[in-house]
């Protein structure tokens, strides 16, 4: 918690001194749209990757069961700390940095050089020097959705939406479906510990495909929609007469 108020204090700073700004530019202030933005920017990738693990394990006739073995003390602490690590890395990445990078070279190269640095920055917090294949997916992977988290804020001008998000994607990823083996079994496992059915070639690359790109692209999908719909209220309205 101390590491965020640091970052938040160096992040005033920085705006206070190079675009005479203050927090204020990263859109912390609530409003009922932000809040709006905030909840479907859970719900987005909760959904998704739910549908798409669920179907995973249907495909391979494996169904996902409650983890016996989950007390709730567990769950509250990985939320925290979830929560805690998007901050962190959010404040980073889609903060004072970003917002900065788009006054001064643009929103398109801004957007870029955030999701590049984002999947760089995944080498180190993730150990995967020495190799390259990992290394690979991982800058691919994260710097699809370092991507989608940058646009987001480029878009809505705030935290709220990259940062749910971020946090939706790993929160239904690590901590209801136990995808990430660093953190160990979570909420829910799979019920046997081979999968006792492989589906054929074409369905194993259809999955693939939504496994690595799907979200990708429904998050592409929906900035656009957002734009394009932010760019409908900004409009004045009407005063034509007959």
């Amino acid at each position: 918690m101390i590491g965020i108020v640091v970052e938040l204090l160096i992040s005033w700073l920085v705006l206070k001194f190079i675009q005479k700004e203050n927090l204020s530019a990263l859109g912390f202030y609530p409003t009922k749209k932000r809040a709006s933005e905030f909840i479907s920017g859970l719900l987005l990738p909760g959904c998704y990757f739910a549908i798409l693990y669920l179907t995973i394990a249907w495909l391979v006739k494996n169904p996902y069961m409650v983890n016996p073995h989950y007390p709730v003390r567990i769950f509250l602490f990985e939320i925290g700390f979830l929560w805690k690590s998007v901050w962190y890395e959010d404040l980073i990445f889609r903060g004072a940095l970003l917002y900065i990078l788009i006054k001064r070279i643009g929103p398109t190269k801004a957007v870029w050089i955030s999701a590049v640095a984002f999947g760089i920055y995944h080498w180190f917090s993730w150990n995967a020097f020495g190799n390259p294949a990992q290394m690979l997916i991982i800058f691919i992977t994260t710097g699809m959705a370092g991507y989608i988290f940058a646009k987001a804020f480029e878009i809505t001008r705030s935290l709220y939406l990259p940062m749910a998000l971020h946090f939706g994607v790993d929160f239904t990823m690590m901590v209801i479906f136990s995808q990430d083996k660093s953190m160990g079994k979570q909420l829910l496992i799979k019920s046997l510990a081979v999968d006792p059915h492989t589906p054929g070639t074409f369905v194993s690359i259809l999955v693939l495909f939504f496994y690595y790109a799907g979200f990708f692209l429904l998050g592409l999908g929906y900035l656009w929609w957002l734009r394009k719909r932010n760019a409908l209220m900004a409009k004045p309205p009407c005063h034509c007469t007959l």
